[in-house]
């Protein structure tokens, strides 16, 4: 084999390489006790509502999930309707307005992401599992995989300013969990940071 050809051979692994690794990853940082009596405060939601929807595989409609974004630590979503469901792949659009005020069309920041991990009641926690890894797109484009601590702390995760257009999403895709005793995935709460 000569030089060059294995230079180019060198060259077209290390390229695949790249687009097989995904996007950078990032560790969320553990940071307050959740508390019920302090849900809610300053995030995206102080600039415009958004909505989640569970994505079904293939084709099929999405389920709005309320209980996300519902500032209440004391409820969770639980993945699939059988007990043993693990989460893993399950994928939740968080959708701004189809029609955004002209003031903040593409003026509007979103630049985190803050996850209660698993089923917060105490009672629950280790009962289900919990986010270990995500993938988190912006609009269908990789932004950023996270890396979560098995912990009933609020976590928090900032990316790179993405400003705000009408119609534009944010993906969750489960890549990885801690496996609860006796169920599947359960995500508490998830704020997304912005505007401010």
């Amino acid at each position: 084999m000569t030089v060059a050809l294995a230079l180019t051979v060198a060259a077209s692994v290390a390229l695949g390489g790249v687009s097989i690794a995904g996007p950078a990853l990032i560790k969320a940082d553990v940071e307050e006790p959740v508390l019920q009596e302090t849900m809610g405060g300053c995030s995206l939601l102080c600039a415009f509502r958004w909505t989640a929807e569970l994505l079904p595989p293939g084709s099929g409609k999405a389920q709005v999930l309320k209980v996300l974004f519902d500032e209440s630590a004391e409820s969770a979503w639980v993945a699939g309707p059988e007990p043993k469901s693990s989460g893993i792949g399950t994928r939740i659009r968080l959708v701004f307005p189809a029609r955004l005020p002209k003031e903040m069309e593409g003026n509007t920041p979103v630049y985190g992401l803050d996850l209660v991990n698993g089923h917060w009641r105490e009672e629950l926690w280790s009962q289900y599992g919990r986010v270990k890894k995500l993938r988190l797109y912006y609009n269908d484009k990789p932004l950023r995989d996270i890396a979560f601590a098995d912990s009933r702390r609020w976590q928090r995760s900032m990316f790179p300013d993405q400003m705000v257009r009408s119609g534009d999403s944010i993906t969750i895709e489960i890549l990885e969990i801690y496996p609860g005793t006796r169920h599947g995935l359960a995500i508490s709460e998830v704020v997304l940071q912005g505007a401010h």
